[in-house]
């Protein structure tokens, strides 16, 4: 079996261990059944060495001076692996399985984009990536970010602890499912469709179809999804808007409407999706390929609400189950002070590749931007806590503001904004 192929398994071996740990993690956040906790952590366990093996298999094939994270689709996959390592590394020192319902669906999520990547090919490196900086480099910031998102996970369970309303997280729910239908480009919100974008397949891969004489994809609407979608994003919305009345207002049946509407969205998104992976299976012009970010992020907002409803019925058990906030408080403030000097690092080694590169140490590229953008929030965050004396709930909010910022710098970037890193996207 050719290398290519055994990695490739490797792969898919880790992604269905990330898919049975999140579901594990989920149940276990419901039920706290110490069994599922350690198939869960188990699981997990296996999907983070099926990678590193796949990893390692993929550097040999390209040769030791051609490292797995040159493209999107790597760096993905590599990415994937330090969040599920770093968690493992936190969850086998501290008694909190419950994180894993917080932190593995991200993880998931990132493997889920890669494994849609319709180019898996290994690529010459361009003459930016031939460097030595480049392995230091994009494994500190590996690292770094995984940390980041781990920290955002206890910042999560401490707000749990807290007792921050529930509410607030409905609101963060709703934002989620709404936003997911902005990444479509609103064609669902203007039209009523949803398009994908028309694939053809030549000697084993996918390569999008353009439209006669322009660069301009060819698009092919999938029939009734979009008006499924459409009043599922209308429920978020109206969601959405009744969090913020009762968080305004503080009447009790205000919240009872935005519960059952996030109920609502629920099951229609469910029936939406179930008819979207039927309705694509009939069309062979186009498959969850052909749309990777847009598809993950219908999954992200179901999977989002599903989290959400299964900690409102679950409320009062799930608090007592939480640790003492003051370790969550702790173990987001350490793995930040971890994650900080590697985010540093980043941005020094970063420097000094783009002179080697492009003969400037900083040319506010979009890239460099936000990772300078979330070196400042984190210092924002260390400040506020070592100078200030900030802890707690404020802390807290800065970690989550972080992971947006994190999120975006990582993947929305490459998708987005256009610079000298868009290699990276491909």
């Amino acid at each position: 079996m050719q290398l290519h192929t055994l990695g490739q398994n490797f792969f898919n071996t880790g992604g269905i261990a990330y898919l049975i740990a999140t579901i594990c993690y989920v149940i276990y956040l419901g039920n706290r059944t110490k069994t599922i906790g350690n198939v869960a952590s188990g699981v997990t366990l296996l999907g983070v060495v099926a990678i590193t093996i796949g990893l390692i298999l993929r550097w040999v094939e390209a040769g030791l001076s051609h490292p797995p994270f040159t493209n999107l689709y790597e760096i993905l996959l590599f990415f994937a692996w330090g969040i599920a390592l770093v968690y493992l590394v936190v969850e086998f020192k501290y008694p909190i399985k419950i994180a894993g319902a917080f932190i593995m669906p991200i993880a998931l999520a990132a493997m889920g984009i890669a494994s849609l990547s319709p180019n898996k090919e290994i690529e010459p490196l361009v003459p930016a990536l031939q460097s030595a900086w480049l392995h230091f480099h994009v494994a500190c910031s590996t690292v770094a970010y995984a940390a980041f998102i781990v920290a955002f996970g206890f910042s999560i369970l401490y707000l749990m602890k807290d007792k921050v309303r529930l509410e607030v997280f409905g609101l963060s729910v709703a934002i989620i499912g709404w936003f997911s239908m902005i990444i479509t480009k609103t064609s669902i919100l203007t039209e009523g469709v949803f398009r994908m974008q028309q694939m053809v397949r030549e000697g084993g891969k996918l390569y999008p179809v353009y439209q006669p004489g322009t660069k301009i994809p060819a698009q092919i609407e999938i029939p009734g999804i979009g008006k499924f979608f459409l009043i599922t994003f209308g429920i978020y919305l109206l969601a959405m808007l009744l969090h913020i009345v009762f968080l305004s207002m503080k009447e009790r049946s205000i919240s009872r409407y935005a519960l059952w509407s996030l109920i609502v969205s629920f099951g229609v998104q469910s029936i939406a999706l179930l008819l979207f992976l039927l309705k694509i299976k009939e069309i062979p012009e186009v498959s969850l390929q052909s749309n990777p970010y847009e598809t993950t992020m219908f999954f992200i907002s179901w999977g989002a609400t599903l989290i959400y409803l299964i900690m409102h019925f679950t409320y009062r058990p799930l608090l007592e189950a939480l640790p003492d906030k003051k370790l969550l408080d702790k173990l987001s403030y350490k793995t930040i002070m971890v994650a900080f000097p590697l985010m540093t690092l980043v941005i020094i080694t970063g420097a000094i590749w783009a002179n080697y590169a492009w003969g400037t140490y900083w040319s506010w590229d979009p890239k460099e931007t936000w990772s300078l953008i979330t070196w400042l929030v984190y210092a924002l965050y260390l400040h506020a806590r070592i100078t200030i004396g900030w802890h707690g709930r404020r802390t807290a909010y800065i970690s989550i503001v972080g992971f947006a910022v994190v999120v975006f710098t990582f993947l929305g970037v490459n998708i987005v904004l256009s610079g000298l890193h868009s290699y990276a996207g491909g």
